[in-house]
């Protein structure tokens, strides 16, 4: 073969393809091939030996061959170094040039036992002082359904050699970035949204293509495992070409629904596993042929997926035209690849690059939708705009009667707010007094009557101050203010509480009222423990309100170790469907079936449904006429990891406050002497003020350890005195914990109070347990 004339040659390298001189089961000495002279068999390289004919006979894939080229070069290729690459094939070979070992893939022998098959291209270094080339390659096969040198092999200068494997090396890189990049982009987006099943099934089907491409062409797992098993790479190549398949009939088969889907996905399941099944049974050989029928499988396949498309079409998916046309290109590139696999033509594979387009289309079609749907939102900008050009007019003709409306209903507002807020101060102060009061009554020695008359303080006291915490939550609501406070708390505390006031209310009646707190659930949450203690309260006050006898029982339990669920379940009179449905709304009665109207504000229910919204949790009812009626509400509250204050603790941290000295500040005497008896058996030492400049010369004659002080208060106010007392603690290098002591609980004061400086607050009436329970938290 002389390469003078070659139009290659100004491109400083040759393809070796054509004739070649072929020694079936024959291993020649290389260095006697020149000097042969008797005629020889030829074989066409690139092509396998499979169909070759020697002696009347077809040669079967597994054997050994001599291949032979003398090649004549350039006069100016003479004395200079020159690369041969040979582009991967199936087999092992040795490959000789003027006698001499050029390069070797594999393991080149005469029998199975010392052949070894490698899939990898090789490149060698040859320098010539001749113009004749002697190439002899040593072939030999065992492992694989095609034998013999099927791919291309090159000759030239290293610069032109080494670019023909960079294009292809960056070409392969391109594909496996591509491959990679969106398999991983869809895996992470199907972890964010897991109900988009598309994205792992698109992630699994670019995965699959991504690690056959590491295995083909340029074999660029092999550079970093060069050693690695050939039944494992070829696995991994094959593997691909198993599942793939499936894996694109169920992507493209998501958006169709249809009776027979599942099982088509589950047949081509099926086929996919029993193939690889088979693949780690068998030798490398029999892998190597399941492709010649596995081909026809996968042309079905495709052919079903363009049907899939079809079908999409029809029922007017949209984009689904571009969705066909990517799997048409794809279904094209696959029927190429399987006349390679025919050797009916030789060129690279191409149904990787087939599939990348299909990928990308996927991106394309994403694209088109998004940009669909701005343009969508442009149209109905324009229509807008032109609509408020027609009412531009007309709006400023009401403007003005607006705006004076606004402002009319903005003073209503203010002065409704101002009337609550002042209300909620006037009724919360006597309140205090009363449960403070009826706290220290309860403390002291008294006979059993007196005892019960304390209790029915305590009822009063706790029912009143939930019809005002409904009527302030009424007024919140309305304005969008409704908020919740997460603290932490004992929710067995908070129980406790609630049985104290309930069970009283069964004394000579003939109704039992029980509690019950599952073992699972923790004590110690973090939450709103006012807001659940007044769902709770209006809850129970309903089940009381329409039970005459029988039972009433309040349960606790925990659901998925986060949702706590609460369970009001009583035997009165029931409701019916209609009741039901109403329930919820606001200053909505219900009356028992002897139409007996039962008082109330008609605002617990509508309250208590909106808070327990607010806490992301829900309600419910199932009620029965004339059986009882069972409300259930869960809320998500966070368990605590914080040690349980148990009563030797809270003992332990009272005896820290003896001896502490505590300033009380408020201009309500009354309340002055209730703290006073509360804080005075735990031997604080207390001093008292009512406010006013007489509070500053207290504070600023001695040294306190905290400060307990009224908001509202003439001449100077809580915040007034902050001020104050701030100063004069700079002046001293000293701080002291000031605890602001409030009637008014609105949204705007808690900030105010934190904003200034305060280091927490008491909302009254207040128990003597709120107020130690505040103190350990400043002082701690």
């Amino acid at each position: 073969m002389s390469i003078h004339n070659d139009p290659i040659i100004n491109n400083e390298f040759v393809n070796l393809k054509g004739e070649w001189k072929f020694f079936w089961n024959e291993s020649k000495n290389p260095n006697q091939l020149q000097n042969l002279e008797t005629e020889s068999e030829t074989i066409l390289v690139p092509s396998s030996w499979n169909q070759k004919i020697i002696d009347g006979k077809k040669l079967g894939s597994t054997g050994y061959a001599t291949y032979y080229l003398q090649v004549k070069i350039p006069e100016n290729w003479k004395n200079k170094v020159l690369l041969l690459r040979a582009d991967y094939h199936a087999g092992a070979y040795e490959l000789f040039v003027n006698g001499l070992l050029s390069q070797s893939v594999g393991m080149f022998g005469t029998k199975k036992e010392t052949s070894k098959n490698v899939h990898a291209p090789s490149i060698g270094y040859i320098y010539s002082d001749s113009e004749i080339l002697n190439i002899v390659i040593h072939e030999s096969n065992f492992e694989h359904r095609v034998g013999g040198i099927g791919r291309q092999i090159y000759l030239g200068f290293p610069k032109a050699i080494n670019s023909i494997s960079n294009e292809r090396r960056v070409s392969d890189l391109f594909s496996i970035s591509v491959l990679f990049i969106i398999s991983l982009y869809y895996f992470f987006y199907f972890l964010i949204r897991n109900s988009d099943k598309s994205s792992l099934i698109f992630s699994i089907l670019c995965f699959f293509l991504l690690i056959r491409a590491l295995v083909q062409n340029e074999q660029i797992l092999r550079e970093y495992f060069p050693n690695g098993n050939y039944k494992l790479f070829l696995l991994i190549e094959y593997s691909a070409m198993y599942f793939a398949p499936s894996l694109a009939i169920h992507f493209f088969s998501l958006p169709i629904e249809s009776r027979f889907k599942n099982k088509i996905i589950i047949s081509c399941y099926t086929i996919s596993i029993s193939y690889f099944i088979y693949a780690l049974i068998v030798d490398t050989l029999s892998i190597s042929n399941t492709v010649l029928h596995f081909q026809y499988i996968v042309l079905i396949l495709s052919l079903f997926s363009i049907g899939l498309n079809v079908l999409a079409i029809t029922k007017k998916i949209k984009h689904s035209w571009l969705s066909l046309g990517s799997m048409f290109v794809a279904l094209v590139t696959i029927i190429i690849d399987m006349l390679i696999i025919q050797e009916k033509i030789q060129i690279p594979f191409t149904a990787s690059y087939g599939l990348i387009f299909m990928i990308l289309t996927q991106g394309i079609i994403l694209a088109v939708r998004h940009s669909e749907a701005f343009s969508t939102n442009e149209q109905l900008t324009n229509e807008l705009t032109l609509f408020n050009e027609n009412l531009e007019n007309k709006v400023n003709e009401r403007t003005i009667e607006l705006n004076l409306a606004i402002e009319q209903m903005e003073k209503s507002v203010k002065a409704r707010n101002d009337f609550l807020a002042n209300m909620s101060h006037e009724i919360r102060t006597p309140m205090n007094i009363i449960s403070g009061m009826a706290e220290l009554l309860d403390e002291s020695e008294l006979k059993p009557e007196q005892k019960e008359y304390v209790s029915i303080f305590n009822i009063a006291n706790k029912t009143l101050l939930n019809v005002l915490n409904d009527v302030l939550d009424l007024s919140k609501l309305e304005q969008g203010f409704l908020s919740i406070d997460t603290h932490e708390f004992r929710i067995d505390h908070l129980l406790n509480d609630l049985n104290k006031i309930f069970q009283f209310k069964t004394k000579g009646t003939l109704l039992t009222f029980d509690i019950q707190i599952e073992k699972d659930v923790p004590l110690l949450v973090k939450g709103d423990s006012n807001r659940i203690s007044q769902i709770l309260f209006n809850l129970l006050s309903n089940a009381f309100k329409f039970t005459n006898d029988g039972k009433v029982s309040l349960s606790l339990s925990l659901e998925n170790n986060q949702y706590f669920v609460f369970t009001v379940k009583d035997t009165g009179i029931g409701m019916t469907e209609e009741k039901i449905s109403n329930l919820f709304i606001r200053f909505y009665q219900a009356h028992d079936s002897n139409q007996i109207f039962q008082r109330g504000t008609g605002l617990g229910l509508a309250i208590s449904k909106k808070l327990v919204e607010l806490m992301n949790g829900n309600i419910a009812v199932k009620s029965t006429l004339g059986m009882g009626s069972e409300f259930v509400f869960k809320i998500p509250l966070l368990i605590s990891t914080s040690a349980i204050l148990e009563n030797s603790q809270l003992k332990q941290s009272k005896e820290q406050f003896h001896n502490l000295k505590v300033l009380i500040v408020d201009d309500v005497q009354e309340n002055l002497l209730i703290v006073k008896k509360f804080l005075e058996k735990e031997v604080f030492r207390i001093s008292l003020s009512s406010g006013g400049y007489e509070a500053v010369t207290i504070f600023d004659e001695n040294l306190f350890d905290i400060v307990l002080m009224d908001i509202q208060m003439p001449t100077l106010n809580g915040f007034e005195l902050l001020k104050i007392f701030r100063k004069i603690d700079a002046d001293r290098f000293k701080f002291t914990p000031i605890i602001a002591f409030t009637a008014n609980v609105t949204l705007e004061e808690q900030r105010e109070i934190e904003e200034a400086g305060f280091n927490g607050f008491l909302s009254k009436p207040v128990s003597k347990k709120d107020i130690f329970d505040k103190f350990i938290e400043v002082l701690r």
